[in-house]
């Protein structure tokens, strides 16, 4: 019986300290892990990771055409925003020819681009922008109606 006993009472920890001998190993380890990651995160030397997988703005964009639909007397979207070497579609959805006309910038004579003649109904007019910019046009019957492009780098 009193192997029993000894038994018993070594299995239950008579020190009140032991509790934090417990939280300081804790606290201890978790700091001993968080400098191995420090100090195993990141490579004297290597490139960042973000950076080195970052693609260049060519590789982000590829050229893409966008449809400005009008139809009752609106353009829609009315303003769109794009990147050089997009284009843009106008499609006349309305029951009346439209011509597309954009306003001229300042120091300009011509516009920089015009659909120089009516715009049929179910037919297109488009244009490439090659450089950056802010490009209002209009309907030339009606200069309310009228929309924006704007062309990114």
């Amino acid at each position: 019986m009193d192997d029993l006993a000894i038994l018993t009472s070594s299995r239950v920890p008579n020190d009140k300290n032991s509790g934090a001998h417990l939280w300081i190993f804790i606290v201890l380890m978790l700091a001993l892990i968080a400098g191995a990651v420090s100090m195993l995160g990141v490579t004297p030397g290597m490139p960042n990771i973000i950076t080195s997988i970052t693609p260049t703005p060519s590789v982000i964009h590829e050229a893409r055409t966008y449809t400005i639909s009008y139809k009752y007397g609106v353009f829609s979207p009315t303003n769109i925003r794009i990147h050089v070497g997009d284009t843009v579609r106008w499609r006349n959805d309305d029951r009346t020819p439209i011509r597309i006309i954009a306003e001229l910038q300042k120091g300009q004579q011509t516009p920089v681009f015009d659909s120089i003649g009516p715009v049929q109904p179910d037919s297109s007019f488009a244009v490439i922008f090659a450089n950056a910019g802010v490009f209002g046009y209009y309907n030339s019957d009606l200069r309310n109606e009228l929309g924006v492009v704007i062309v990114r780098e």
